[in-house]
C-alpha cells in the first residue's frame, strides 16, 4: 500500500485485509457502480493493458475536476484502475457520503471504475474485471448489502447487468 496526496493505493490482494480493519460508523446500504467518461483508456494512454499516464496524476486529476464543480472533495470513495489496483479517496473515506448520484447518495458507497464502458467505448481488462468482482464481493460481505447498478451496462464476465 502506498499513500500519496489524497489517495491510498493498493493491490487487489490487500483490499480485504484493509477493509476488515476499517471501522465504518455510518449506515451503508447501497453500492453505486460508476465508470468514467474521462479518464478512460485513451486518455490514460493504454498500451497492451498498461497506462502510460501516472496513476497519481489520474487520481488527482479526477479530484481537481470534482473540486472545480464545487464538491468538497473526490466524488467517489473508491476507484478501480485498469491494472486492477484500488485507490481509496482519503478525502472521501468510507465514513463519508459520496457525491455519486444526485439525490441518492445517503447510505451509499461510490465506486468509480476507470474506463468508458458505454457502447463503442473501452473494453475492460481482465484484471480490472476480476478486481471489480472481488471488491464488490468484499464490500457486500462486510456491509451485508445488495448492489445497485448506475451505468448503462457492464459485462463482468459473470452475467450482463442493466439498470432500468
Amino acid at each position: 500500500m502506498i499513500t500519496k496526496g489524497n489517495f491510498l493505493l493498493m493491490e487487489p490482494s490487500e483490499f480485504k485485509v484493509w477493509l476488515d480493519k476499517q471501522n465504518i460508523t455510518r449506515k451503508i446500504d447501497k453500492l453505486q457502480v460508476h465508470h468514467t467518461a474521462s479518464p478512460n483508456y485513451s486518455t490514460r494512454q493504454m498500451i497492451n493493458g498498461i497506462a502510460k499516464q501516472d496513476v497519481w496524476k489520474c487520481l488527482e486529476g479526477m479530484r481537481s475536476y470534482h473540486l472545480s464543480q464545487g464538491w468538497s472533495g473526490t466524488g467517489q470513495n473508491i476507484t478501480v484502475l485498469e491494472d486492477g489496483r484500488i485507490a481509496i479517496s482519503l478525502d472521501r473515506d468510507l465514513n463519508k457520503t459520496p457525491a455519486g448520484i444526485k439525490g441518492a447518495n445517503t447510505g451509499a458507497l461510490c465506486i468509480e471504475i476507470i474506463g468508458n464502458f458505454d457502447q463503442g467505448g473501452d473494453t475492460m481488462t481482465a484484471i480490472q474485471k476480476q478486481t471489480v468482482v472481488h471488491l464488490y464481493a468484499c464490500l457486500a460481505l462486510k456491509l451485508n448489502i445488495p448492489m445497485i447498478l448506475h451505468i448503462s451496462c457492464i459485462t463482468l464476465g459473470i452475467r450482463h447487468l442493466e439498470h432500468g
